[in-house]
């Protein structure tokens, strides 16, 4: 990226500035930057929330040796019309909260129990006025790498996830059973009856996956007209899922979990031996079903079965007790038909989400993968979500999908 372009953008990334990250980074007050490159580590479409970037510093410690670090910098949009979107569902000032309040406490009472396997990337730094940013560690360093998203998440690879979010949402019951004020960033709700502005993308979605999925062999009556159906229903229906009952179990729901926030250690092999999540921005607290149908609905690889499924909720929760009883959580610990009850009751989320996510998994071109192109009315916009929806390889995991929801009433 060339000077004039960071300047214009992001006028922050200075040589000060980052000298200042690694001296408070290090503890070493004689660091000096000598040069730093920013690039743009991800194409268009993998992200929709902020712009990512990735800056390598050279620069000589006080004994003169020269070194290298790499940070991952991650900036609120400048594009007015984006900023004004996403500032209405307050994503940085819960991302922020995460980092700020929430994490921190997380790992104290995981570290309790020996756990000390980690959650999230380090924040090194985080500014909430003027251009808001985090800067985060480069995970990379560490040997983590995005999982391919048009292939998905294999069953081994959904295990390592859901173990981390287990953990997270043990951890979090736990803080709010003893500290309520801990999720108070994290009420608002990612579906309501106040905030219209994603309504066309769920709405649109819905239709145009009904309007595919009448040229599906086992999907083309009875599904396909529920679908286009449920068009009318479907924002009453996220509304109730984001609808909190406080005398139920309720966790911190990462809120955007899918395959593109997922970041895994391997070993040369090919084993995956760890995931840590990114991309805390769309938190909420409530039913642990919401990121549950998420992450399953909108991120297993075609070769992961409804049946596995079953056992992968098995898994998250054998850890999720095992965790709750190590943290002594003081209040009544969910049974597995709990957590598959509540599945029935919020997996409409999952539904909702993986009608346009599971296409976007598999578009290769991304050029007007934005919120303009997924929300717009431009001729572009519209081209773009034809384009989208008619993926050849949609049908191969939504008409699968289909079924299943029917079958479990999901799209009544």
């Amino acid at each position: 990226m060339d000077p004039a372009t960071i300047e214009e953008k992001y006028p922050f990334i200075t040589r000060d500035y980052l000298q200042g990250i690694l001296r408070r980074e290090q503890c070493e007050s004689a660091i000096t930057v000598e040069s730093f490159k920013v690039v743009a580590p991800l194409a268009k479409g993998e992200n929709y929330s902020s712009d990512i970037l990735r800056v390598t510093v050279n620069y000589t410690t006080g004994s003169h040796n020269h070194r290298t670090q790499t940070y991952i910098i991650k900036v609120s949009f400048a594009r007015d019309e984006d900023a004004d979107l996403l500032d209405a569902y307050d994503v940085f000032k819960r991302e922020i909260a995460v980092y700020d309040v929430v994490m921190p406490k997380v790992e104290q009472l995981l570290s309790s129990i020996g756990y000390s396997k980690r959650l999230a990337p380090v924040a090194h730094a985080i500014h909430a006025t003027t251009i808001k940013h985090f800067v985060f560690e480069d995970l990379s360093l560490q040997g983590y790498k995005p999982v391919g998203r048009a292939a998905g998440l294999n069953f081994g690879q959904l295990q390592l996830v859901l173990e981390k979010i287990a953990k997270f949402h043990a951890a979090t019951a736990v803080l709010y059973s003893i500290e309520e004020d801990a999720m108070a960033a994290h009420h608002y709700r990612n579906i309501s009856e106040d905030v219209p502005h994603f309504y066309p993308l769920f709405q649109n979605s819905v239709v145009a996956c009904g309007e595919q999925a009448l040229n599906w062999p086992t999907t083309k009556g009875k599904i396909a007209e529920k679908l286009c159906a449920l068009e009318k229903t479907i924002i009453a229906k996220g509304c109730r899922v984001y609808t909190r009952t406080e005398t139920d179990f309720n966790v911190l729901n990462h809120g955007d979990l899918w395959v593109n926030n997922v970041m895994l250690k391997t070993e040369p092999s090919g084993k995956p031996t760890d995931a840590i999540l990114v991309d805390y921005a769309t938190g909420f607290f409530g039913s642990p079903a919401i990121d549950l149908s998420y992450l399953l609905f909108t991120s297993a690889s075609n070769d992961v079965t409804v049946e596995d499924f079953d056992l992968l909720l098995q898994h998250y929760h054998g850890e999720l007790v095992d965790t709750l009883t190590k943290l002594k959580y003081a209040k009544r610990v969910p049974t597995l038909l709990d957590i598959q009850v509540e599945m029935l009751r919020k997996g409409h989320n999952g539904v909702m989400f993986s009608t346009f996510l599971i296409p976007l998994r598999l578009l290769e071109d991304t050029a007007n993968a934005d919120l303009g192109g997924l929300l717009g009315r431009t001729e572009e916009a519209i081209a773009f979500r034809k384009r989208l929806f008619s993926h050849p390889n949609y049908q191969d995991r939504m008409e699968y999908l289909l079924n299943f929801y029917d079958r479990k009433g999901y799209l009544d």
